[in-house]
């Protein structure tokens, strides 16, 4: 995996795993953890962020070879579908757009 493509995975775990840190300190002792919550924020706009850098430079320059692995994400929208869970999960099948990324060349202006 490509470094480029490599760091969006690790913003994503950092993600989930500051939301879990976040409700199981809410869970054990009912108080509101400021950090985790921030780190959240954080993670979640490096992320947005390193998504963004990464399709762009997918077009103009063909690389990372290996966008189209960001397509796995896209199987948490399957989450929306168990009841009691949020709707919002849904929006994670948009990644699923990045299997078509497979065999792209970069495009010629």
């Amino acid at each position: 995996m490509e470094k480029q493509t490599k760091i969006t995975y690790i913003l994503f775990g950092l993600i989930m795993l500051s939301v879990f840190v976040h409700n199981a300190l809410y869970g054990l002792f009912r108080v509101e953890d400021p950090i985790s919550f921030i780190l959240f924020f954080l993670f979640a706009f490096g992320f947005a962020v390193s998504v963004i850098q990464n399709t762009v430079t997918f077009f103009r320059k063909g690389e990372p070879k290996d966008l189209y692995n960001l397509g796995w994400i896209g199987f948490l929208g399957l989450i929306g579908l168990i009841p009691g869970f949020n709707y919002g999960f849904f929006g994670f099948f948009g990644f699923f757009g990045f299997f078509g990324a497979k065999g792209w060349k970069k495009i010629k202006k």
